[in-house]
């Protein structure tokens, strides 16, 4: 089943996509995808439970799972003596699911063993990657969250229309390696799930317009500015972008974005779309009146 065979999908559309904290029922949802996977040998190839009487796989080798499993992702929490499940972190639910996106194989039954009485298992490795993604991606779509499986088997967020406009146009090629390299770590970052990375971006895309403003003219930030300026051809127009990158150079010395000081404002999270399209669309245009784009 796919989001658009849910009755509500085909009556109103996908409903948005808006929470960047997972709702308990998502959270919960993924959860459970995961451990019935476990259970239903999707990890078997893993972790294989070996037949008694032969060399095939019967089943999975839960024990070993679980010890690797908490190895590699300590923050999980333990369910209780009585079986409930206790309400995991969104990191570690992330965790759990890039976890198995690495390792998920559709068990297939092979020839059935009448002594022992169970199928030899062998795996279907892309196919089952394929189902588990989109499992995992209709349960984060129906739950409205700002996520999803990439093909690389990484929780992403997805960008908003604005955002990904300015993804999809940021192509510098400036013949500046610097100002080219903290462009491209920005757009990388800032597809990452995690809000400290998403700020680091914005950091990065701060530093890359400072950097813009000096690739001109070396040793002389202003008049570098003003040359980087002068490629606007109407004068009216450059009036207006002058002013919106004084007002961009103020807020990030007045916003914890480059300076860190105690008397920086914190930049809310919920800022952090506005703040990365509004650079990154001045940076783009400068880049663009300046021919310094791919």
């Amino acid at each position: 089943m796919t989001p658009s065979d849910f009755y509500t999908d085909r009556l109103n559309g996908p409903g948005p996509r808006l929470h960047d904290k997972l709702p308990q029922a998502t959270a919960g949802g993924l959860y459970s995808l995961f451990k019935t996977k476990a259970h239903a040998h999707w990890l078997a190839q893993h972790f294989p439970e070996h037949c008694d009487d032969g060399n095939g796989v019967c089943g999975t080798d839960l024990g070993a799972l679980w010890s690797n499993v908490r190895a590699l992702v300590p923050q999980l929490r333990e369910e209780t003596p009585y079986g409930l499940e206790l309400t995991q972190e969104d990191g570690v639910v992330f965790d759990l699911i890039e976890y198995a996106a690495e390792r998920v194989a559709k068990p297939v039954q092979g020839p059935w063993h009448p002594y022992m009485k169970h199928y030899e298992l062998t795996f279907a490795e892309t196919l089952g990657r394929t189902e588990f993604r989109k499992d995992v991606n209709q349960i984060l779509q129906r739950g409205g969250t700002t996520y999803e499986l990439n093909r690389e088997g990484q929780i992403v967020r997805l960008a908003t229309p604005e955002v990904q406009q300015v993804l999809d146009q940021l192509k510098p090629a400036s013949g500046d390696t610097e100002l080219d390299g903290l462009l491209s770590r920005s757009k990388e970052l800032y597809l990452s799930r995690k809000a400290d990375d998403r700020a680091l971006a914005l950091e990065k895309l701060w530093d890359a317009y400072e950097r813009l403003k000096t690739v001109d003219i070396v040793g002389n930030k202003k008049q570098s500015a003003d040359a980087l300026l002068n490629n606007i051809a109407s004068t009216e127009f450059r009036s207006i972008v002058t002013v919106e990158m004084k007002n961009l150079t103020d807020l990030g010395n007045q916003f914890m974005i480059r300076h860190h000081e105690t008397d920086k404002h914190q930049v809310p999270e919920e800022a952090q779309d506005y703040l990365f399209v509004r650079m990154g669309s001045l940076i783009h245009y400068l880049l663009k009146v300046s021919n310094r784009l791919s």
